[in-house]
């Protein structure tokens, strides 16, 4: 198999002809420019790419100055990238793939209630396909809860990982603007059509991404082995318009020491502490003082993703970028003593989540990470007066 190497000469060179692709003004000038460099084009890597100063981390580019440039980039760059391009054998990558064409064949064939512009029409039907597309969330966890963290460790720049995570984040918000235009009584045709275009960009540009970048990594950089774990993982979302799959068989029996968790207040052995943390009605995680994951209850009914691929990530890398600077912020408070909590509450699906991040703090104060709790208070919000043991139960 042939692996990916860092050319630092390539790198630089490759650096010089984006800075001046972006100052060119006219198509004369960018065609020789991409002449001027083509071996270098040509000879790109999936790595390059997170090696580039555009896409460092200490870049003084925003994500939405590089989201804007991003799709530009990967289609100069795919006569380069597409050579690592494999017929991949392992069965993540392989569904990884599937997944992606059958979201394209969904929304090829959605084109018929729109091409003709007959929105009226066709209106029910598109409205059906619309909100089937809302099943791509599941891609996304999966891309962004389970694939990133386990390239982000083995590469030298977030920042790719991000705009993709933007782009998510745009395709999320663009698709819900359009189905609720078009559940009007006087929809704006072609308003609705330049959003539905823009949203099919959207989604084939984050395809195209995964599929030359973010694919060619995980075949190479990622064991086989811990290839058979993601795919595990993936299945706690399953694969959009995809049968479910079983997972692969793996030794994932849990190990308890014969060692007592005892304090003042008791002693659990080291199952029923696991059992109880998995049964309280509270979702939580802690990060430790380096910022990263190190636990989280694995409750059923979660109210955001969380799965193991997520335990040594830097926390902040576990939310979309426009979240990141706010909790960088609340943590940077927490380690400098100007606050010992943050909450928030908002409103999912119907459901009202409370969320607190608790500092946590040894007796002498030091600061030794924070404490997310998530909690469902829907029902809690509706009670009113008592219910005692000894009148509201049945026996």
């Amino acid at each position: 198999m042939e692996v990916f190497k860092y050319n630092k000469e390539r790198i630089k060179k490759i650096n010089k002809f984006m800075k001046r692709l972006i100052d060119s003004n006219n198509t004369k000038e960018k065609v020789n420019l991409y002449n001027e460099y083509l071996e270098e084009i040509k000879n790109i890597t999936p790595i390059d790419i997170f090696y580039l100063d555009f896409y460092s981390n200490h870049s003084n580019l925003s994500i939405q100055e590089v989201k804007k440039t991003a799709n530009k980039f990967v289609n100069v760059f795919h006569k380069g990238l597409e050579k690592h391009v494999k017929d991949y054998k392992h069965i993540l990558l392989k569904t990884l793939v599937l997944e992606n064409n059958k979201i394209e064949e969904h929304l090829n064939e959605l084109k018929k209630y729109y091409k003709n512009k007959d929105l009226v029409t066709n209106k029910k039907a598109l409205l059906k396909g619309l909100n089937e597309c809302l099943a791509f969330e599941k891609k996304f966890i999966k891309y962004e809860n389970i694939i990133f963290p386990n390239l982000e460790n083995k590469l030298p720049s977030n920042r790719p990982f991000e705009v993709l995570w933007e782009l998510h984040d745009d395709a999320r918000c663009l698709l819900k603007t359009i189905i609720e235009n078009l559940k009007k009584d006087n929809i704006d045709k072609s308003t609705i059509i330049k959003q539905i275009g823009e949203y099919y960009f959207l989604i084939y540009g984050i395809n195209q991404k995964e599929e030359l970048i973010i694919l060619p990594l995980l075949n190479q950089i990622v064991s086989n082995e811990k290839l058979n774990l993601l795919y595990n993982e993936c299945l706690d979302y399953q694969f959009v318009f995809i049968n479910e799959r079983k997972p692969i068989d793996e030794n994932t029996e849990i190990e308890y020491s014969n060692k007592l968790f005892k304090t003042k207040t008791g002693e659990l052995d080291f199952k029923q502490l696991e059992l109880v943390l998995n049964k309280i009605p509270i979702d939580i995680t802690f990060v430790d003082n380096n910022d990263t994951v190190r636990y989280y209850n694995n409750r059923l009914e979660r109210h955001f993703p969380r799965n193991p691929s997520v335990i040594g990530r830097l926390v902040k890398h576990c939310h979309p970028p426009k979240s990141i600077k706010i909790v960088e912020k609340i943590i940077d408070d927490f380690r400098n003593e100007k606050r010992d909590f943050a909450d928030f509450w908002i409103e999912i699906k119907g459901t009202f989540l409370y969320i607190i991040y608790y500092a946590i703090r040894d007796e002498e104060n030091r600061y030794l990470g924070v404490l997310e709790v998530s909690q469902d208070i829907t029902k809690l919000r509706e009670l009113s007066g008592e219910k005692r043991l000894d009148s509201g139960e049945k026996i």
